[in-house]
């Protein structure tokens, strides 16, 4: 276990090594001595192409010269020797341009050679005069490379005039730390509403003298859209090989309560680039699962209605456009290390050659910083769904409906024109003594349906009479058994 982890200790110091011995990207010193001009920085690979033929600078091993030809050994980085003095180091040969004042070809590398020194004068933004600290400045006629004669030395020849073009680099600017309204949780509501979730009503009918029991278990899917537009700054113009892209973090699907699958936020690039305003749309499909235990009741229909939060609104930010750069990059021992990260004078250098306007640009370790502002449009669905049900009940079928009469029966409120309605009474005709019974009680059928009770009322009627004559008889017999005759 202990050579084990001692070999994983070592590789660990080795990796940390590697990148703390990489050649720092420092500005390089020339003849402007200006400390905004980052047109040139240590350690990255240029292509360093003649102006006058347009041809780059190569070399075969030993000699150098200019080619049309795209091959390993025309990339070239600096180094600095001492104060504004600079190697320039094959990349892919790990050796350095060298002179004897009249010849240049690449030699073993050192930092002590003065012959191996260079210096550059700026002529405009990326274009310079490259001198021999030996002798005189780089020359070329479009085939070989020299050093110029004293009679043809000038910062003006075009043939000694060299641009320095970065290669083999990569910048990605991200959108993000995205701040909104603070305020936004208290007015949230009014950016609400409650909206169906599924595209009609569920009915269950129950029409049996039973209650009945019935699981509903579906799944709904909404889309949700996300639509971003961001103002670029003035700071950042039009850009050709800078990879834009947003970051937005998930807070804020939290916040808005909104049912996304972008439980990490989203990460997307930018399709339009070219444009005063950044535009990005975004779609995704959500899914709801609904399911309950509905209960109806004998004779009822329920209606089964779900409802889920409806989130429209126009989200306005601030953010940051951070932008960091990846290159290939030389260690002080030589080697090439493919596509790490570099530091922000490099990332300067790489922006200027973008065309971008780099005021007002602030620094956060290896990332340089743009305030940007924006809106983001919502239009999603929320997280929290209703089931409601609605009971509707049945009319029995015992019972008739009222709106479906039989024939026979007639409604009592509409009249016969042969038959007068018997709560009419008139005054002429109407005889006190002989009334249908059936007229005081309009709902009876007929008087056998009643014939009980009509003879117990007459019955009842006469019982005084009776109790009368058997008193009498019961007196008179008293009187009899003591006054006998």
């Amino acid at each position: 276990m202990e050579i084990k982890y001692i070999i994983f200790l070592y590789f660990q110091l080795f990796i940390i090594s590697t990148y703390s011995d990489l050649i720092p990207n420092n500005r390089v010193i020339t003849d402007s001595n200006s400390t905004t001009d980052f047109n040139l920085v240590e350690g990255i690979t240029y292509n360093i192409i003649h102006l006058k033929s347009g041809l780059i600078l190569d070399s075969d091993g030993n000699k150098v010269c200019v080619s049309s030809a795209s091959g390993p050994n025309q990339y070239w980085t600096l180094r600095k020797a001492n104060n504004n003095r600079y190697n320039i180091v094959n990349v892919n040969l790990g050796r350095n341009l060298d002179s004897n004042g009249q010849s240049v070809y690449t030699g073993e590398p050192s930092i002590f050679n003065p012959y191996q020194h260079w210096v550059f004068k700026k002529i405009d933004d990326d274009l310079f005069n490259i001198a021999h600290v030996k002798s005189r400045n780089l020359d070329s006629n479009g085939l070989d490379v020299y050093i110029s004669n004293n009679e043809n030395d000038s910062k003006t020849n075009r043939f000694q005039q060299w641009l320095f073009e970065p290669s083999n680099y990569n910048l990605t600017a991200v959108v993000t730390d995205f701040e909104y309204p603070p305020d936004l949780k208290d007015k949230l509501d009014q950016y609400k509403t409650r909206t169906s979730l599924t595209s009609g009503n569920y009915t269950i009918e129950n029409n049996a003298n039973v209650t009945i029991e019935q699981w509903i278990d579906r799944t709904e899917v909404k889309m949700n859209t996300y639509f971003l537009e961001i103002k670029k700054s003035e700071s950042l113009t039009v850009s050709k090989n800078v990879g834009m892209s947003f970051n937005i973090g998930a807070v804020i699907f939290g916040i808005l309560g909104i049912n996304t699958g972008f439980t990490k936020g989203i990460r997307r690039e930018f399709t339009s680039k070219y444009e005063k305003i950044y535009r990005e749309s975004i779609t995704e499909m959500v899914s709801y699962n609904i399911r309950q235990r509905i209960i109806v009741p004998p004779y009822n229909s329920v209606i089964v209605h779900s409802t889920v939060d409806k989130i429209v609104i126009n989200l306005p930010f601030k953010a940051k456009i951070r932008i960091n750069g990846k290159a290939d990059r030389l260690d002080k021992n030589g080697n090439v290390i493919s596509m790490a990260d570099v530091e922000v004078n490099a990332i300067r250098c790489y922006l200027q050659k973008e065309d971008y306007n780099v005021k007002n640009i602030t620094v956060e370790g290896n990332s340089l910083i743009i305030d940007t502002i924006g809106t983001m449009k919502v239009d999603g669905y929320g997280l929290e769904t209703r089931i409601e049900t609605i009971e509707i009940p049945h009319k029995d079928p015992k019972h008739k409906d009222p709106e479906h009469k039989d024939p026979e029966h007639k409604d009592p409120e509409h009249k016969d024109p042969e038959h007068k309605d018997p709560e009419h009474k008139d005054p002429e005709n109407e005889d006190p003594e002989h009334r249908d019974p059936k007229n005081e009680y309009p709902d009876s059928p007929s008087i056998p349906y009643y014939f009980p009770y009509y003879y117990f009322f007459v019955l009842i009627s006469f019982l005084p009479f009776i109790s009368s004559i058997l008193y009498f008889i019961v007196l008179n017999k008293s009187r009899s058994d003591y006054y006998p005759i």
